[in-house]
């Protein structure tokens, strides 16, 4: 088979977030910034603040078991689990796609994870689909995944605000091979090496293993060796590279910017987000604006998606663009037509 005439689509999704959110008003005393400018300047009036029991893979799980309520499909019909969440998780050394399986009973799967931080969303669309195009015994694939990298962020340093949006969520999709309904085309990725240590753990690993004064002074969580440098290289580089993946994906799905109905980007302050837009000709409300969510890590293109059929602005034969990006630095598109095939 041709692999333009191949045709995977997406059935159904599930998404979790916690169920307390943090204010901006209340935010603000704990970062020392005033509301108005977490609401103007970064871009949300609230955010998701994670329980006791939020963390990575329960998360994605509870995502997981949402999407298959929602699907009607039987955990042992999925082949494959693919997790596109974080490797922050429940536990070091540990396969979270492999723990999702066991927790929904998805018994005659297999499971691997893969990770590029929060533009893993993105990816993994174009990895499940052409796992199905080369292995033909993979007919219902599940993509979870779930993000807890906002509990590593430190709040005490003021180089790191562009990271105060983050926040914990899930996020499910189950994806079938020749499903008629939201097809997901083509997708491109680049990644941009010369920020590789702008944004890193610097304790726990196995370079700099994590010492006994390191819980108390913070030093587990994420630093940012060179924050001059790292703010010139996103200025260079990040929107040159988000529309950059756009454009990649549309011309392997043989389509043009004017061709997008509606994009699903992930969550970032609202000057880059509309320099996007705006760059790809892409009106303001054909893009999600995730502002009563802040940034949920790999959910957010499925917060987007409901938020485009809620609104109405997704419709059948839309073209939409799920957008992602993450410390690395990557940056992924992939495009869906939603509805049937035409």
């Amino acid at each position: 088979m041709n692999k333009q005439d191949f045709q995977v689509g997406i059935v159904g999704w599930g998404l979790y977030l916690p169920e307390n959110f943090i204010t901006a008003e209340e935010l603000s005393p704990q970062i020392h910034i005033p509301s108005h400018i977490i609401r103007e300047k970064m871009g949300f009036d609230r955010k998701p603040v994670g329980g006791p029991e939020d963390h990575c893979v329960e998360m994605g799980t509870k995502a997981a078991r949402q999407c298959l309520s929602k699907t009607g499909v039987d955990p042992k019909e999925i082949d494959l689990v693919l997790w596109a969440g974080e490797d922050y998780k429940e536990y070091v050394c540990w396969t979270a796609g492999i723990a999702v399986q066991e927790n929904i009973g998805a018994s005659n799967a297999w499971a691997f994870d893969v990770a590029l931080r929060c533009a893993g969303t993105p990816l993994a669309l174009k990895v499940a689909k052409d796992l199905m195009f080369a292995n033909p015994e993979l007919k219902t694939v599940m993509v979870v995944g779930g993000n807890t990298n906002c509990y590593l962020v430190d709040y005490r340093c003021p180089e790191q605000s562009f990271m105060f949006d983050m926040a914990p969520g899930g996020l499910a999709m189950i994806l079938k091979r020749d499903w008629p309904e939201n097809r997901i085309l083509e997708s491109h990725v680049i990644t941009e090496s010369s920020m590789h240590m702008d944004v890193i753990g610097a304790k726990g690993g196995s370079k700099n293993p994590l010492e006994k004064d390191d819980v108390e002074n913070n030093g587990w969580k994420l630093i940012m060796p060179d924050p001059a440098g790292m703010k010139q290289r996103l200025g260079d580089k990040s929107l040159p590279a988000f529309t950059g993946a756009v454009r990649g994906a549309l011309e392997r799905s043989g389509l043009t910017q004017e061709d997008i109905g509606y994009i699903c980007p992930v969550h970032i302050n609202p000057k880059g987000h509309k320099a996007i837009l705006a760059e790809l000709g892409v009106a303001e409300d054909k893009g999600a604006y995730l502002q009563q969510y802040g940034h949920c890590g790999h959910a957010d293109q499925i917060i987007g998606l409901e938020m485009g059929l809620k609104e109405g602005k997704i419709t059948d034969g839309t073209h939409v663009v799920f957008l992602g990006a993450g410390t690395g630095y990557a940056f992924s598109a992939t495009v869906i037509q939603w509805g049937g095939t035409k």
